[in-house]
């Protein structure tokens, strides 16, 4: 019996040492420093009710101040484009900012009158069709409201960037969102749009949180479908996102993620944001070039040519 006692805690010790030295090998993956693509990237052609703010996030309690005023705004958020690398982002439409950096930015619209969305597309003013927001006014997106927009994208051969939940801040619909409902946040939603559309590219933003289960059961059954990790990278706690993120990356989606910050007019954001997913301790270093860039990459379709330049500009 005590030999048999030893014996068991011998090998305790070494199954104990075994795991913790794999453990600590994932968490000590190299940073990645490569180009990044931020799917999700907000400019405001108003000013808005977020500037010169002061907020603290009931969940984490971490301070965001925000910017003050419009061209603030776009100073900073093209400044963080140079310091994290970010070579192309998905912004809602601003006109100003394209022509500021025509290559860096891709031009958002997720609502509108089809013919005059397609105009834009014509004139290169419209590139993806995000952020559709439909949701903060209570509809789903197998409401038939939505199908012409559907219908839009998929005739033009454009991605479509569908914001599902959170709504706005923690106790969002007490705070200026009275449309939103948790009852509504359920990403299957989606799932009859990607049936009657199979050729429609659809990223989730926000990637379907806290519906893990629901996100996996899409994600495997409509290979088209991708999702961003926009607002949940830098808004939830760490612990949260980390399982959210995790659950995706161990049921073999991690070619399906894709960066997005969603920075609203939060300072830190960025830094925030892009940290979360270097300091995963359960993410190699290849599986964080996928989210911060590959997948991106292939999702918009960027041919070899870009791809080489994106690499040149991530090294100035």
């Amino acid at each position: 019996m005590r030999l048999l006692f030893q014996t068991h805690r011998v090998f305790t010790c070494i199954l104990t040492f075994t795991i913790a030295s794999s453990y600590v090998g994932r968490a000590q993956s190299a940073e990645y420093t490569g180009p990044i693509i931020d799917m999700h990237v907000h400019a405001y052609q108003q000013p808005n009710p977020m500037f010169g703010m002061s907020f603290t996030h009931p969940l984490t309690g971490a301070v965001y101040n925000t910017v003050s005023n419009l061209e603030e705004h776009k100073t900073w958020t093209f400044a963080k484009f140079k310091e994290h690398r970010i070579v192309k982002a998905v912004v809602n439409y601003n006109p100003e900012w394209y022509e500021e950096d025509p290559y860096r930015v891709l031009l958002g619209m997720g609502n509108g009158d089809p013919e005059e969305l397609k105009e834009l597309h014509a004139a290169d003013k419209m590139h993806v069709m995000a952020e559709m927001a439909q949701y903060y006014g209570g509809a789903q997106a197998d409401d038939p409201a939505l199908d012409p927009l559907f219908d839009l994208a998929e005739t033009l051969d454009i991605p479509v960037g569908y914001h599902i939940y959170p709504g706005g801040p923690p106790g969002g619909m007490y705070a200026g969102y009275p449309g939103v409902r948790a009852a509504n946040a359920d990403p299957m939603q989606i799932e009859q749009v990607l049936v009657n559309h199979p050729k429609l590219k659809v990223y989730i933003m926000h990637a379907g949180w806290p519906y893990l289960d629901d996100m996996k059961a899409l994600l495997y059954a409509h290979p088209q479908l991708y999702v961003d990790v926009g607002v949940i990278c830098w808004g939830q706690p760490r612990a949260e996102f980390h399982n959210f993120l995790k659950g995706l990356i161990d049921a073999g989606f991690g070619k399906r993620i894709m960066y997005g910050t969603d920075q609203m007019a939060f300072l830190g954001t960025f830094d925030q944001g892009i940290e979360s997913i270097q300091s995963a301790p359960f993410l190699s270093l290849e599986q964080k070039a996928d989210i911060f860039y590959n997948n991106a990459a292939l999702f918009l379709n960027l041919t070899e040519e870009e791809k080489a330049l994106h690499q040149e500009m991530a090294r100035e």
